[in-house]
């Protein structure tokens, strides 16, 4: 990512944090996914959503897969690939994604899963929460929510 130089001769609080904060976040954690090659699915629909938790992962050394739709997700699941996150998007193509949850879950998988969606309530947290997700948070998917989810399927 290309940054610009500020105006005047003194960056502002913004131009440091983006140059020198996220940075020191991702070369510490790059370190500790380095010594366990963690890896996880992505499943969205939108696109635009997929490519961006991917990417994220990526700078943290996570290799990733991503579907874009539920019955892609249990079909790899059912084949026995193998995930230390699953990270799931509620509103899918075929079946949304509390019920792929609670498919991934039937066929035995045992991972760190993450639902990450821009739909949230109490009602709709407390339902994926009982069939099995780990955390439940609302997009996007960010350095803050990521770290230490990476860190404890890292075992740190």
């Amino acid at each position: 990512m290309a940054h610009t130089l500020p105006s005047s001769d003194q960056s502002s609080d913004q131009d440091k944090w983006d140059s020198g904060g996220l940075e020191c976040k991702g070369q510490l954690l790059i370190k500790i996914v380095m010594r366990n090659r963690l890896t996880a699915l992505v499943v969205d629909g939108d696109t635009t959503c997929w490519v961006l938790e991917q990417e994220l992962l990526h700078s943290y050394g996570v290799q990733t897969l991503g579907v874009d739709n539920s019955r892609d997700a249990v079909d790899l699941i059912a084949s026995d690939a193998e995930f230390n996150l699953i990270i799931i998007e509620k509103i899918l193509p075929v079946l949304n994604g509390l019920e792929v949850t609670r498919q991934i879950c039937e066929i035995g998988v045992h991972c760190k899963m993450l639902e990450v969606t821009a739909c949230s309530g109490e009602s709709e947290r407390q339902a994926f929460l009982a069939i099995g997700v780990d955390v439940f948070i609302e997009k996007p998917l960010d350095p803050e929510h990521l770290v230490p989810i990476l860190r404890e399927v890292d075992g740190q």
